[in-house]
């Protein structure tokens, strides 16, 4: 036979009740009167706002508001939209005890007998702070991301079409520095030859800017550049290269110090790159300090160092001296036109290529020197 359950003695459901609403932790629960101050304050209410029923308690709950809201008279707003449409609910940002904010979301129910006779509010305030901070730190990250979609993206465009207009640039320019060559062939006319050398050595340098420009397009659309390897002496290149730079600047000094380095490297590249370096180290060091080149066999590991004296790289460009089209204050120190800012990325590359290192040391005490460290052979010819 079922007992059937005790009887209830009168107001044990209100206490249990009221022990429930004071426990709670997650959420302040609290009574207002019908005026908008408060009359109950349970544990969660003290946890989340930091203040005690006995500090709380008679105050009005504008007090939980900035002080500039509070002001527009959105409290007593809020209490009549309540009584009217039986509840109020928004999320908004409220204050602390210790006058920091929270971000909450808020509900107030109109507390009516069985008359109808509006006797309070009930409030709710739920603490989101965290959430909101969570949904604005996701916010970021994915217009970060869309940033760096957006940016790769025209990367891409614009490494394309450099690898397009250096394709389409070669045949026509090539044309023309032939052109200038058989002019320069068929007159002796002083001004006339002037002008005609003058023309060659744009187109010169036109021409190395459309290959820095293959290069980087190689590099970066292609994924490396190919070498062609062969065994060689390093520093007949480094004697070629130096006597070639001599020749085109005979003002400046140049010396070379390097045994017979033998090694399997690609001839053409390394060319390339050491050119660069000691034609950088000539534009920008002390028009009449010497520029030395000096290299040296360590075990089986080569070094060859490219030094000039004069005013050192600024150190807020030497972490991105390697860098693709870095064109800045270095460049304008020389009186020769700036190129496209591809050289030492370029060098770089062909130097990471051949498995091998390069390196930057500048400042005011001892100048400036490229440090370019090799394997005695590159351990594969295919693309790095």
């Amino acid at each position: 036979m079922t007992r059937a359950p005790p009887a209830r003695r009168d107001g044990e459901g209100d206490e249990r009740f009221r022990l429930l609403v004071e426990s709670v932790k997650d959420y302040a629960i609290f009574i207002l009167d019908t005026s908008g101050h408060v009359s109950t304050w349970n544990s969660g209410a003290e946890r989340i706002k930091g203040y005690t029923a006995a500090q709380i308690i008679g105050k009005h709950f504008s007090t939980f508001y900035p002080p500039e809201v509070a002001a527009t008279g959105k409290c007593d707003l809020e209490l009549e939209v309540a009584a009217r449409e039986g509840r109020f609910e928004e999320e908004g940002w409220r204050l602390r005890r210790d006058g920091s904010r929270l971000w909450a979301n808020v509900v107030i129910t109109a507390l009516r007998n069985a008359e109808g006779t509006l006797v309070g509010f009930a409030k709710v305030t739920q603490d989101l702070t965290l959430r909101r901070a969570a949904e604005e730190a996701g916010r970021a990250l994915a217009a970060e991301r869309a940033a760096l979609v957006e940016k790769e993206r025209l990367q891409q465009f614009q490494e394309r079409f450099l690898a397009v207009l250096g394709h389409d640039l070669r045949n026509p320019l090539a044309s023309l520095n032939m052109g200038t060559g058989l002019l320069r062939q068929r007159t002796t006319d002083p001004a006339t030859v002037l002008i005609l050398e003058r023309m060659g050595s744009s187109g010169l340098r036109m021409s190395r800017m459309i290959e820095q420009i293959m290069d980087f397009t190689r590099v970066r659309l292609e994924g490396g550049i190919q070498l062609n390897l062969e065994t060689m002496d390093l520093r007949a290149t480094l004697e070629a290269t130096v006597s070639e730079l001599s020749a085109a600047y005979p003002s400046r000094t140049l010396t070379l110090s390097c045994p017979a380095l033998v090694g399997t490297w690609d001839r053409d590249r390394l060319e390339q790159v050491f050119s660069n370096l000691i034609g950088n180290a000539i534009l920008h060091g002390e028009a009449n300090a010497p520029v030395s080149v000096e290299a040296k066999l360590t075990s089986e590991v080569i070094q060859v160092a490219v030094h000039n004296e004069g005013p050192p790289i600024p150190a807020e460009l030497q972490a991105s001296i390697f860098d693709p089209f870095r064109r800045g204050e270095r460049d304008s120190r020389s009186s020769k036109t700036a190129g496209l800012g591809l050289g030492l990325y370029i060098c770089h590359e062909l130097v990471l290529a051949h498995h091998g290192t390069l390196e930057l040391s500048s400042d005011a005490a001892s100048g400036t020197t490229f440090r370019v460290t090799l394997p005695r052979s590159a351990a594969s010819s295919r693309p790095y």
